[in-house]
């Protein structure tokens, strides 16, 4: 498992949805004990997490929990100074593959505010469950052939706007939330379940992957082998 280098953490709807549904929304709390580094959010983040499920029984309620966490100051909303850079990094991304001619759009917005903030603000580590953009940043020829086998097409790729990205992306470091809550175990986080250990944080790893994580059944048991004591 990956370690965080430096403290800070920007964070995507993606990994935030995944733990306020799987009730881990105090991972953070308990992380934020434990360094002196802040879990970021843009404004857009917030929006998609809080302001628009607020109005929605159904989530309202996870909506309510990270409202509570922003309050607290464990998470921090902060705007990028230069919006377009945003926009900028959005074009080039959803110019890199294309099929027959048409280019295909991977990158949210949402992502790309995520991607320019941590570049802007000199934040190494991205929180994020969704795969596309994590697989465009670290493997981006791995996620051409996983888009040719699920389009049944050919993808060609504009070598320029990956060049681009990549450039951009370099010193980014991806985390998902089975990896942060990975990380709470490691300092202690599960330690009053005693014997029961090792069965919560396996149990907790499934949860977060029903939740949204993108993460597989066997990452999970390789995951269980090499990281979770016994």
């Amino acid at each position: 498992m990956a370690k965080l280098s430096g403290q800070s953490i920007v964070c995507d709807s993606s990994s935030l949805i995944s733990l306020t549904d799987s009730c881990f929304i105090h991972v953070i709390y308990f992380l934020k004990k434990k360094y002196r580094g802040r879990f970021i959010i843009p404004p857009s983040v917030e929006k998609e997490c809080v302001e628009q499920p607020m109005h929605i029984k159904n989530y309202a309620l996870h909506a309510i929990r990270l409202k509570r966490a922003i309050a607290e100051n464990m998470i921090d909303v902060v705007g990028a100074k230069a919006q377009p850079a945003a926009e900028e990094i959005r074009f080039i991304a959803n110019n890199i593959f294309h099929a027959e001619g048409t280019p295909l759009r991977l990158l949210h917005p949402g992502e790309a505010d995520v991607l320019s903030l941590a570049i802007e603000l000199g934040v190494d580590n991205i929180l994020m469950d969704e795969r596309t953009t994590r697989m465009l940043v670290e493997d981006p020829e791995s996620l051409r052939q996983h888009l040719e086998h699920e389009l049944g097409k050919q993808i060609g790729i504009n070598d320029e706007s990956l060049s681009a990205f990549s450039r951009a992306t370099r010193k980014l470091r991806f985390f998902r939330s089975t990896e942060l809550l990975l990380l709470a175990h490691e300092l202690g986080y599960f330690a009053d379940y005693g014997e029961l250990e090792r069965e919560a944080v396996e149990a907790s790893l499934y949860k977060l992957k029903y939740s949204g994580c993108a993460i597989g059944f066997e990452e999970i048991g390789d995951y269980a082998r090499k990281h979770i004591r016994e």
